[in-house]
């Protein structure tokens, strides 16, 4: 199988660093609330005021609920004087937490993005099978579907992170896939859920946070040239060069898929308790594409389905309200 160009990226770099190597602009920078405010305390039991706290701070969009989610000090930095934001895990159970950040300019079409972020967790806590994390997304115009649960679109895409067994981290992406691509050593395909890409390329830490930097570049329609890179800690531990993140042009990076919940589809996967903690994110943009060489491929969607969410304008009536903070009894449908 032919391979795309092979680009000289930084092995150790900021997320600063990378956008600047790439030409990227910086789009938005996460703006925490204050420990000590009074209306950072108050999240701590009142889930509205929680998310009020995330619409203002970070362009979170949807209903009002965050049951599982708190703004709260800093564990692990003592010298944070803001706050951060705290998903519970509730033992047995795959619950967790999810919303869209609108940080990026839908009508601009943004083609290469970065996203930067920090995350924590527990000093104890069990990895089980895996779970979620956030990650960018990218929709086409008045794209009516959620890629996530399963749901394989023409119109959108994802690319969350996860931890697996032992905090073993990967790229979870809902993407078409094309002939030898699923065969590749750093890939493992699921025709029912999302593909997996260079599990256990670095390892999450407990009790300290980890940074982890996002750099996607879309590919051109039919051709493998799409690029993936992760740095964690600032260390290049992911790369690829022919992901073929669309099949149609009309599709680009538009949000932050902030998605975090033990999963994994069924009870073998329910968390033990604990919480993770999110911090300092960061987003860069460009309009322009990966300009790299790749193979010319046909790329499809096993188990293409149909879905009535709207990506852009939650309704009230949707069975799943995507972009919005959804502590679950939902996983069924974002199971995987």
């Amino acid at each position: 199988m032919a391979s795309a160009t092979t680009l000289s990226v930084p092995s150790q770099a900021s997320a600063a660093q990378v956008a600047a190597g790439f030409g990227l602009s910086h789009a938005w920078t996460s703006f925490e609330p204050l420990a000590a405010d009074p209306s950072t305390l108050a999240s701590a039991t009142n889930s509205t005021q929680t998310f009020e706290l995330l619409q203002q701070r970070w362009n979170a969009t949807g209903t009002t609920e965050a049951t599982n989610a708190a703004w709260v000090a800093d564990p692990f930095d003592g010298g944070n004087d803001a706050a951060v934001l705290r998903v519970a895990y509730p033992a047995d159970s795959r619950d967790g937490a999810q919303f869209s950040m609108a940080v990026l300019d839908r009508d601009a079409g943004v083609q290469t993005a970065l996203l930067k972020y920090e995350v924590a967790f527990d000093s104890g806590f069990s990895w089980i099978r895996g779970g979620k994390l956030p990650g960018l997304y990218g929709a086409a115009p008045g794209a009516s579907s959620l890629c996530s649960g399963g749901q394989h679109q023409s119109s959108c895409f994802s690319a969350r992170l996860m931890w697996r067994n032992r905090g073993a981290g990967e790229v979870y992406a809902y993407i078409p896939t094309y002939p030898g691509f699923c065969s590749q050593s750093d890939v493992t395909c699921n025709d029912d859920y999302g593909t997996s890409l260079s599990r256990g390329a670095w390892t999450f830490s407990r009790g300290s946070w980890t940074t982890i930097t996002q750099l996607i570049a879309l590919n051109t329609p039919g051709v493998a040239n799409g690029l993936l890179y992760v740095w964690a800690n600032d260390s290049l531990t992911l790369a690829h060069t022919g992901i073929p993140w669309r099949t149609n042009s009309s599709v680009a990076l538009t949000s932050v898929f902030f998605s975090t919940f033990f999963g994994g589809s069924d009870s073998s996967y329910n968390s033990e308790g604990g919480s993770s903690f999110f911090r300092r994110f960061e987003v860069y943009s460009s309009t322009q594409p990966s300009n790299t060489s790749g193979p010319a491929v046909e790329a499809t969607f096993d188990g293409t389905s149909s879905s009535s969410v709207d990506l852009l304008q939650p309704s009230p009536t949707s069975r799943l309200v995507p972009l919005a903070l959804l502590v679950v009894g939902l996983l069924q449908l974002l199971s995987h």
